[in-house]
């Protein structure tokens, strides 16, 4: 017999996968632009004094406001390999021989 829904909730998972990634990846992306901004907004501001280390200020900000958001971060992470688990159980499962059982 031969199952034709079998593939839909396979389908389901990779495009839920797929959305958590782009989740995932906004929400770096958003990190890093903020991060990006308020250094150069402390560079403006401090050009007087000639500070250096911009670059390793930029990434002290971009930590800074990952923990702040470590919640939403960990939450997606933890969505991601869950749905990566499943997506890896619904393969194997299409691996296996379907058998049908008369009764």
């Amino acid at each position: 017999m031969i199952d034709i829904l079998a593939p839909k909730p396979l389908e389901k998972a990779i495009c839920a996968r797929r959305e958590t990634q782009r989740d995932l990846d906004c929400l770096n992306r958003q990190i890093a632009a903020r991060a990006s901004r308020q250094a150069i907004t402390v560079k403006v501001r401090s050009r007087a004094r000639r500070r250096s280390g911009f670059r390793l200020y930029r990434h002290d900000l971009a930590d800074r406001l990952a923990f702040e958001r470590w919640a939403e971060l960990d939450t997606l992470a933890h969505r991601l390999a869950f749905q990566e688990q499943i997506i890896d159980a619904l393969e194997h499962c299409g691996d296996a021989p379907v058998s049908s059982v008369a009764g």
